[in-house]
């Protein structure tokens, strides 16, 4: 049978203004309640709270590396027995003049955050291919440096994200080949380096 807070969010759903909402079940915390979703990605999460007798509906970003404070993350609690009319005019009212306009926001900062780390994949699968026996780690291994007993460098990591992604490794071995690996990823580091401004916040400068 489905929980209260799913009639009441299918219920605000059908009466929402501008059309495209629709309401679905999903759990929170082991709390049966459900998710009112628009088309364009947003949603609104509706669940008991914890007043008997009462709902809990707030706004839902996606995963986002966008600064989002308090005041970005409005809630709302009613009496269930209100109704849907009721969660609508909430939802309407209290959540959605704030979520609208901060949503358009957390796409953005998204969108510029998938073309850095593309250009930072592409920089990372460009200097493989300059250096022979190099190979990408798409994992968060931490930096190495490998030595032998000799003493000699048997490999090293060259971290071409700074949250630890697309990690160059060079396997070699001699004095020739170590002065051209680091060339190479020198070389090409400088040409790609953005611009300070087209970073996303938070990321720290690249490491060898």
């Amino acid at each position: 049978m489905p929980s209260s807070a799913y009639q009441l969010a299918a219920q605000a759903a059908a009466l929402m203004q501008g059309g495209g909402w629709t309401a679905r079940p999903s759990t929170e915390f082991g709390k049966p309640g459900a998710l009112v979703e628009h088309a364009d990605g947003r949603r609104i999460k509706v669940f008991p709270a914890r007043r008997e007798g009462y709902v809990r509906a707030a706004v839902a970003y996606p995963d986002t590396s966008y600064d989002l404070t308090e005041a970005d993350r409005p809630t709302t609690e009613m009496r269930a027995d209100r109704g849907g009319p009721a969660l609508e005019h909430a939802v309407r009212t209290k959540l959605l003049p704030v979520y609208n306009e901060t949503y358009p926001l957390v796409l953005a900062a998204n969108e510029k955050a998938r073309r850095h780390a593309e250009s930072r994949a592409a920089l990372a699968d460009h200097l493989m291919a300059m250096v022979p026996g190099a190979e990408v780690i798409r994992t968060e291994p931490s930096p190495i440096v490998e030595y032998s007993r000799r003493g000699t460098i048997e490999r090293v990591t060259a971290q071409v994200l700074g949250d630890g992604l697309n990690i160059v490794t060079f396997r070699y071995v001699g004095d020739e080949a170590t002065a051209a690996a680091l060339k190479a990823y020198g070389d090409v580091r400088r040409r790609a380096q953005p611009a300070p401004d087209d970073r996303p916040a938070g990321t720290r400068e690249d490491e060898l």
